[in-house]
């Protein structure tokens, strides 16, 4: 009887020493398989996470023309209050703004090294020409981009009508975008405003450019390089230091076709920068344009 009791002791043993590593491994398997879909989970959540921040970034990148224009907006505002405490007395700063017109020509090229090697940004009143290169460097290095209409042709039907100049407009305006993906909003008249006025069109032309988005913008010195006449008269560095003297916010005409231009545009900006000035880009919120 004992010897019985013993056998059936020894099965009862055996059997639960086998539930004992059945539930052993149901465990040790339960634990991996949590434990591999606690890591799944991870890696999932990872993976979401690294989607989210790459998502971010796509739209970072999508909307980076809207920040740019978010920064330019900001960046012109503060020299439009800069330009209103000039004028008001509140501050001793000066401004002056190089402008280019006619371009861009091979020459460009050579002005856009000068103001780079002396971190200047300038406006550049451009004419419809293959310079696709050029346009395209302007904008790039944060010059302003301006229309001067597609041909500058004064003499052959420019000023006919309010509808001849900006059919002019319009047409440069669409190519340098096609080019730049930039759409300026900042025009100067071929000859200045007095030039439209002569023919009677000056203030019809404004308003069509007013109802477009565009402000217009003259000069108020300088260097005579568009007129042999002048430089017969006096040079280039004397027309400018007779015309920009004693200017608090300036406006200088030159013309970037001009090797005389460019052989003294490094003593012009020492000679600005000398005097305290700041050398700054135009945009259609200064107070110089109307």
């Amino acid at each position: 009887m004992v010897e019985g009791n013993s056998r059936e002791y020894g099965l009862v043993l055996v059997i639960l020493s086998i539930l004992a590593s059945l539930i052993i491994c149901l465990d040790l398997k339960t634990i991996y398989e949590n434990r591999r879909l606690k890591e799944e989970l991870n890696d999932n959540l990872l993976f979401e996470r690294n989607i989210d921040t790459l998502n971010e970034k796509i739209n970072e990148y999508i909307n980076i023309d809207e920040t740019i224009e978010n920064k330019k907006e900001e960046y012109f505002n503060s020299i439009r209050k800069l330009e209103d405490q000039i004028l008001e007395g509140k501050s001793d700063a000066k401004i002056a703004y190089l402008t280019f017109d006619d371009g861009p020509y091979q020459l460009t090229n050579q002005v856009l090294d000068i103001l780079k090697e002396n971190d200047v940004k300038a406006t550049f009143f451009v004419l419809g020409k293959d310079a696709e290169d050029r346009y395209k460097r302007i904008v790039n290095e944060g010059h302003t981009l301006a229309n001067h209409t597609y041909y500058h042709n004064i003499g052959k039907g420019l000023y006919r009508s309010p509808e001849s100049f900006m059919s002019q407009v319009n047409q440069l305006e669409d190519y340098l975008y096609n080019i730049t993906g930039y759409k300026t909003n900042l025009v100067r008249f071929p000859g200045g405003s007095e030039t439209a006025n002569t023919f009677h069109v000056r203030d019809s032309i404004i308003e069509q450019l007013h109802n477009k988005g565009y402000k217009y913008v003259d000069w108020t010195c300088e260097t005579g390089d568009g007129s042999s006449k002048r430089l017969q008269q006096k040079s280039e560095w004397e027309w400018y230091k007779d015309t920009c003297n004693g200017q608090k916010i300036m406006v200088l005409l030159m013309h970037d076709y001009h090797e005389g231009t460019v052989k003294i545009l490094p003593e012009i900006i020492n000679d600005l920068k000398s005097q305290g000035y700041l050398i700054l880009p135009l945009s259609n919120k200064s107070v110089m344009v109307k």
